[in-house]
């Protein structure tokens, strides 16, 4: 039996994405042209949408279950953004990962820089953000997974995908948990990855409200999206006569004192944190199972 929920899919005609002026040209740590960037930034808005959910969300998009309209849904070719405006940052990311889009070697190529569909103000962070912050420029969709070509992985550095996260966090346990999303695509051919942050900084088990989240500022006074108390991992794998579902919490800390077994924990675990219904069509029966 299907969890009862209404679908977000139904919401993308009030939320049609919209280009914004004047966020051209801001880059930073850029290893490529501005016209090829310009080529890709339009890359972003070129995206069949049904395309998208039907590739990359074959379960539905996250449903909020407080229905907030304040997470705004971004469609991309090679993945689907929950962007919250309020907050700064992506809230979820959901993407289907294959071994063949992991097949192409390809030299690390970047270029941090605003979302041309998002307006250049309070709801967005830019290059001075996180200059000074103390926080490493996090990506939600690994740059790693999009290697695929140049323009996916030039894509995976707008700050749309972008989230601050303790250094030792994204260079350490995070990282490694990247990589393990990575074999298990190469091991499985195929698996469908949402990536998440959670916002429970008074530690009450329930998602904080965007007023309330936690915020810092670089040196320079720039905004900074807000700091997520957790980040988390969902990987599903679609076998012949049924599903498995593995899901990671970790706590974001300078140094989490967690391995990545310790941090497997059941996805209603992650939904209530997070106030989310992540895999709408999902079975309530495959939702609760925990492989290890």
């Amino acid at each position: 039996m299907f969890k009862i929920t209404l679908l977000s899919i139904f919401s993308i005609f009030a939320c049609i994405a919209l280009p914004a002026k004047g966020n051209a040209g801001e880059t930073c740590g850029c290893d490529i042209s501005p016209e090829v960037v310009q080529e890709y930034d339009q890359g972003l808005m070129n995206v069949e949408v049904f395309d998208a959910l039907q590739r990359h969300a074959p379960w539905g998009t996250p449903a909020d279950i407080n229905f907030d309209a304040g997470t705004r849904p971004l469609y991309q070719r090679h993945w689907i953004t929950g962007y919250d405006a309020d907050l700064r940052m992506p809230v979820w990311v959901i993407y289907r990962l294959r071994a063949q889009d992991l097949a192409t070697s390809r030299r690390r190529t970047q270029c941090f820089r605003p979302d041309i569909r998002i307006s250049k103000n309070a709801s967005t962070t830019g290059c001075l953000s996180y200059r000074g912050s103390g926080f490493d420029r996090g990506h939600m969709v690994p740059s790693a997974d999009m290697t695929r070509s140049e323009q996916a992985m030039i894509n995976s550095y707008v700050f749309s995908n972008i989230a601050p996260q303790f250094p030792n966090f994204n260079r350490g346990i995070w990282r490694a948990l990247e990589a393990h999303v990575r074999k298990l695509a190469r091991e499985h051919k195929e698996v469908f990855v949402m990536t998440g942050a959670i916002f429970d900084q008074n530690k009450d088990g329930v998602r904080d409200a965007d007023a309330d989240a936690v915020r810092a500022k670089s040196r320079q006074g720039a905004p900074l999206a807000s700091i997520a108390s957790h980040f988390y991992k969902v990987v599903v794998v679609q076998k012949e006569k049924h599903m498995q579902v593995t899901a990671w919490l970790l706590p974001h800390t300078n140094n989490p004192a967690i391995t990545l077994a310790q941090a497997k924990v059941l996805l209603t675990r992650i939904e209530t944190l997070a106030g989310l219904d992540i895999f709408p069509l999902l079975s309530a029966e495959v939702a609760n199972v925990l492989v290890r």
